[in-house]
Order: C-alpha cells, then sequence, then structure tokens
C-alpha cells in the first residue's frame, strides 16, 4: 500500500517542480487537435445530429464549455436591474 504521507524533504515545494500551471500533457494537445479536425469536418452536422437525438449530452457538453468561476472586478458605480421572466399567463 502507497504511504499516504510521504517524506516532506521528498515532496514539490510550492512552485519548484512539476509542470507549470496552464501547461498541458501530450495526450491532451493530441486530443485537443483531433477534436478540432472532427469539429471543423462536421461540426455543425454532428451537434445538429446530437440535439435531435441525445439533448442531454448536447446540454451536459454546454454546462462544461461555461466557466465554474468567473471573477470580475468593477470600480465605480453599478446598477443591477432585476427581470422576472416568469410566463404571467401561469
Amino acid at each position: 500500500m502507497a504511504n499516504s504521507n510521504p517524506n516532506k524533504a521528498t515532496r514539490f515545494k510550492k512552485g519548484e517542480g512539476g509542470r507549470k500551471k496552464g501547461s498541458r500533457n501530450k495526450l491532451t494537445k493530441v486530443y485537443l487537435k483531433l477534436l478540432d479536425a472532427a469539429i471543423e469536418e462536421r461540426g455543425s452536422e454532428a451537434l445538429d445530429k446530437i440535439i435531435d437525438t441525445r439533448p442531454d449530452v448536447f446540454l451536459k457538453l454546454v454546462g462544461q464549455l461555461v466557466p465554474k468561476d468567473l471573477d470580475v472586478r468593477h470600480s465605480g458605480d453599478v446598477t443591477v436591474n432585476i427581470v422576472d421572466y416568469q410566463d404571467d399567463d401561469k
């Protein structure tokens, strides 16, 4: 069984070693190139087919493309308008 608490002297220290933040490994680069080629070749057709046959898969894909965190900084005045889009007929 692997040691769950390795010796601190053998661990990478913050900012030392390992891959740089945001860097991609070779497999990821290859995958993204293949994905790009597939989208260029059959992108809109494939999306139409997925939307028609598997809307759950399409929505999952869209959800994965939305940023998980968004850091917004603003200085100055901010105006917030709240709009209720509920159907008034209900």
